[in-house]
């Protein structure tokens, strides 16, 4: 059971890692109306693939966590492993609604700044995008698993 709660707690840090850094970077630049550095962030973060590594993280973190439920003898239904379904939920939906909207602002910027598309356009997009919301509602998220996880409270 140890093997499968080490690799889960590194596989939710890596995702973690991944998404709520370039997060930060993404709603820095949307804040600030710089399209150039948007474009940027955008460019560096898709080369990178962290998008992959914090799904990657994800689907194995959850995998590892199942894995040490069945091996550590918990119970699949406990409240803090149902309040812990409802969070991950949760986050899915705010990385595919919310994360969307960033990520299609972000290859606006990435066309403007290859001059394809006006400027005053994505900033207008900017400007209706709520990134800043996706990265404290993120943290928030993130931390109540955390908290969840150690708390691991009985209601």
């Amino acid at each position: 059971m140890l093997i499968w709660k080490t690799l889960h707690i590194l596989s939710m840090v890596s995702m973690v890692t991944a998404f709520i850094g370039a997060e930060i970077f993404y709603a820095a630049a949307i804040a600030r109306r710089d399209v150039g550095t948007l474009a940027f962030v955008h460019r560096t973060v898709e080369r990178a693939g962290l998008g992959w590594v914090g799904m990657g993280g994800i689907l194995a973190g959850i995998v590892f966590g199942l894995l040490t439920a069945a091996t550590g003898g918990f119970d699949f239904v406990a409240p803090w492993l149902l309040i812990a379904y409802v969070l991950v939920g949760v986050f899915f939906i705010n990385a595919f609604v919310a994360g969307a909207r960033i990520v299609h602002v972000a290859q606006a910027a990435v066309e403007a700044d290859a001059g394809e598309r006006e400027a005053a356009d994505v900033v207008r997009d900017m400007d209706s995008t709520r990134a800043v919301w996706l990265v404290a509602s993120n943290a928030v998220v993130f931390a109540l698993i955390i908290a969840d996880m150690v708390l691991k409270p009985s209601l």
